[in-house]
């Protein structure tokens, strides 16, 4: 199925929003000198180190978004068509996953 270039935007957003809320969790949660375990390679690093994995995440979701929209040229206007139809669905679920942050 293809998957609208709306649709495709909206999840990285997504993503970002999460990773946002993700980074807000760990500030709160872990100390500054708190030693961490990277899951996937095993190195050890600080909290410094594990925000910047973060923020590179987000930076490659931004890459990914310029990518889809051509640097933003194949996109004016999109979400503020006339025709554009909300999701209703979709908004109760991402209102949900707000409220649960």
């Amino acid at each position: 199925m293809v998957m609208s270039i709306a649709k495709q935007i909206n999840e990285r957003l997504d993503e970002i929003l999460s990773l946002r809320a993700e980074i807000k969790k760990m500030d709160a949660e872990i100390t500054d000198d708190q030693v961490l375990n990277n899951l996937t390679t095993g190195e050890k690093t600080d909290k410094g180190g594990a925000l910047r994995v973060v923020e590179a995440m987000i930076d490659q979701i931004k890459s990914d978004l310029n990518t889809i929209t051509n640097n933003g040229l194949n996109v004016k206007e999109i979400f503020t068509n006339q025709f554009y139809v909300n999701d209703l669905l979709q908004d109760r679920e991402c209102a949900k996953g707000v409220d649960k942050m």
